[in-house]
C-alpha cells in the first residue's frame, strides 16, 4: 500500500483508541444546555472524535475511510496548531441510524455525529441528548454564522440549536426537458426569460406533444409516444407540469404547510391535463407497469427516439439521456418550465440545508468541537475538501473547476494524493459547493460533457418559481406519527388517476381526496394546522 504522504513528509501518527465517554460529560443538565466547558490545562492534548461515513468504495492506495490523506492534511492543518488530536469514527452508511441510536444509548458516540434524518436530531436534543449550540456558535463559530446564514435556522427547534445543517448548495428538485433538435426540424423557437432560461406556454406544449404523436423525427419506424412518464412508481415526477396549473394566489401559506399536495388550488386540474394527454395515446401506456427504478422502459423510450418531453429530476445525470447522446449525437435535450397558467410561478425547491451535525452531550470539550466545524466552514479549507490543490489537482477558468489529468507515473512521483474517494464526507459543512463554481466539461468525452452540463443548467430551471416546504422545526404531530404511513400516499394514486377513463375523473379524484381524510387524513391536517398557528405565533 502506498504511504500518506503530506506535503514533503510522511504522516504516520497513529489515533488513539475510542474513549469511553460518560454521560455526565459537558452537555450538563436535562436538556443538554451548553454551560462550562471542561477544564483544560494549557499544552493537554484534547482528543476530538468525529464520525465519518463508511461507504466501502476505499481502496488500496487510498486508504480507509478513517485514515487516509485527507484525514492527515486536516489533522496537520487543524489539529496540531490547536494541539488536538483527531479520531475519526466509521459508521456505514446503510446502517447510520441504527448504528447512532446504538452509540448515542451507549454513550460512546463521537462528539460530532450526523445524519439527514431532523426528527431523529431534534429527538435527541429534547431527550438530553445533544448540547444546546446557540452561545457555543456565537463565540467560536464566526464562518458558521456568516456561510450558513440560511441554513442554521433549519437545525433549530423550539428556540434551541440542536444541529448545525450542512450548507446545500443545489436546491433545484424537478423540472421539465424537451428535445431541442427536434423542435429545430419543426420551426419552433423556444423562449427565454430574463435569466436565459427556456419556457413555454401549455398551449404550445400540448400542440407539440400532439404534433409529435404523428412524427418520426429520428426514422425509427415506431409509435411515438411524445411525452415519456418515468414509471408508475416515480409518477409524481411529473409534479412540474402539474405545477403549471397551481392557483398560487389562492395557495395560502397555512395550505401549503399542512395540506397534502392533492388538496391545493389547481392540483386537480394538473392531474387531469395529463389524464387527457394519457387517454389521447400521447403517453406510452406501458409506463404503468414500468415498476423497476431503472424507468426500463422510460429510457427505452428515450433512446430510441420516441419521446420528445418529460420531467425529471434535476442536477442528475440521467441514464436514458446518456444512452440516447451515444445512439445520436446530433440529439440536443434542454431543461424548460412551462409557463403557470394563472400566472405566478410555483416549483418545490430542496431547503438550503443538508444533513443535521450535533454534538452529543457526553462530548468534553464542545467548543472545540464547534472550533473543527467552523474550521471547515472556511472556504478556503471547504475548497481544498472539495477539489483538492489549486494547480495540482484543478486549475479555475472563470467559474469553472478544470481537472488537471495527471499520468500514472506523475502521480506515483508526487508527494500529494489524488484518489478522493470519501473526501466529501470529511468536509460535511457543505453539500456540494458552495462557491457557485460548476465542474467544467474540458476534457470529458462528448456524452459526459453534454450530460454535465444538462444537469447544470436544470439544477438552475428548476429554481423558477421555487418554494421550499414549511420547517415544522423537526416536530412530529402525534397524528402524523400515528397514521402518516397509513394515509393513501399521491405516489401511490397518480398512476390510477393519469390512466382512468376520462368521463370518470372527477369522481376518481374525488374518491382519493376522500379516501385520504377517510384514513384519518384529517386528523394530520388538523394536527398540522394547529403546529403551524403555534410557530407562527412564536416568531
Amino acid at each position: 500500500m502506498r504511504k500518506m504522504k503530506l506535503g514533503k513528509q510522511i504522516f504516520c501518527g497513529v489515533l488513539t483508541s475510542v474513549l469511553a465517554l460518560s454521560l455526565a460529560g459537558c452537555g450538563g443538565g436535562s436538556n443538554g444546555s451548553y454551560s462550562k466547558a471542561a477544564d483544560k490545562k494549557s499544552g493537554d492534548t484534547e482528543q476530538l472524535t468525529v464520525m465519518v461515513y463508511d461507504r466501502g468504495n476505499t481502496t488500496e492506495t487510498y486508504g480507509s475511510a478513517t485514515k487516509n490523506y485527507w484525514t492527515h492534511w486536516i489533522q496537520k492543518k487543524f489539529g496540531d496548531p490547536n494541539n488536538i488530536k483527531l479520531k475519526y469514527v466509521a459508521v456505514p452508511r446503510n446502517e447510520e441510524t441504527q448504528k447512532i441510536n446504538t452509540m448515542m444509548a451507549s454513550g460512546s458516540a463521537p462528539d460530532i455525529i450526523y445524519s439527514y434524518d431532523s426528527n431523529l436530531i431534534t429527538q435527541y436534543g429534547r431527550d438530553g441528548g445533544l448540547v444546546e449550540l446557540s452561545d457555543l456558535i456565537d463565540k467560536y463559530g464566526a464562518n458558521l454564522k456568516k456561510n450558513l446564514a440560511d441554513a442554521l435556522p433549519y437545525g433549530q427547534s423550539e428556540g434551541k440549536q440542536w444541529a448545525i445543517p450542512a450548507k446545500r448548495s443545489l436546491v433545484g428538485w424537478q423540472t421539465t426537458y424537451i428535445r431541442k433538435d427536434w423542435l429545430d426540424q419543426v420551426g419552433y423557437e423556444l423562449k427565454t426569460d430574463e435569466n436565459g432560461y427556456y419556457h413555454m406556454s401549455i398551449d404550445d406544449f400540448t400542440k407539440l406533444i400532439r404534433q409529435f404523436k404523428d412524427l418520426d423525427p429520428s426514422n425509427q419506424g415506431g409509435e411515438m409516444y411524445p411525452l415519456g412518464m418515468v414509471g408508475a412508481w416515480n409518477a409524481t415526477q411529473t409534479r412540474p407540469i402539474i405545477w403549471s396549473f397551481l392557483e398560487t394566489s389562492n395557495l395560502t401559506d397555512e395550505m401549503h404547510a399542512c395540506y397534502d399536495e392533492r388538496f391545493w388550488p389547481g392540483y386537480k386540474e394538473g392531474v387531469k391535463y395529463l389524464n387527457q394527454l394519457y387517454n389521447e395515446d400521447l403517453v406510452d401506456p406501458e409506463f404503468l407497469t414500468d415498476t423497476d427504478t431503472s424507468y426500463t422502459a422510460f429510457n427505452g423510450l428515450l433512446s430510441n427516439g420516441r419521446t420528445l418531453a418529460f420531467a425529471q429530476d434535476a442536477n442528475a445525470v440521467l441514464t436514458g439521456v446518456e444512452a440516447l447522446y451515444e445512439a445520436d449525437p446530433k440529439a440536443e435535450i434542454v431543461p424548460f418550465y412551462l409557463d403557470n397558467v394563472n400566472g405566478e410561478q410555483f416549483n418545490r425547491v430542496y431547503t438550503p440545508n443538508g444533513m443535521y451535525i450535533s454534538i452529543p452531550s457526553t462530548c468534553k470539550h464542545p467548543e472545540t468541537a464547534v472550533k473543527y466545524l467552523d474550521w471547515l466552514a472556511d472556504y478556503d479549507n471547504a475548497k481544498v475538501l472539495s477539489y483538492g490543490f489549486e494547480g495540482v489537482h484543478y486549475k479555475m477558468d472563470g467559474n469553472k473547476v478544470v481537472t488537471i489529468p495527471h499520468t500514472d507515473e506523475e502521480k506515483a512521483a508526487s508527494d500529494d494524493d489524488f484518489e478522493r474517494l470519501t473526501v466529501g464526507d470529511l468536509g460535511i459543512i457543505y453539500n456540494g459547493a458552495p462557491y457557485g463554481y460548476e465542474d467544467s466539461t474540458e476534457g470529458m468525452d462528448e456524452v459526459k460533457a453534454k450530460s454535465t452540463q444538462l444537469a447544470q443548467e436544470s439544477d438552475k430551471v428548476a429554481t423558477v418559481g421555487g418554494q421550499t416546504d414549511y420547517y415544522f422545526q423537526g416536530i412530529q404531530t402525534e397524528a402524523d406519527k400515528k397514521y402518516s404511513g397509513l394515509v393513501p400516499s399521491i405516489e401511490d394514486e397518480l398512476p390510477r388517476l393519469i390512466a382512468c377513463d376520462p368521463d370518470k375523473f372527477d369522481s376518481e379524484y374525488d374518491a382519493v381526496l376522500d379516501n385520504y381524510l377517510k384514513h384519518d387524513g384529517q386528523k394530520i391536517i388538523d394536527d398540522k394546522v394547529k403546529l403551524f398557528e403555534k410557530l407562527e405565533a412564536e416568531k
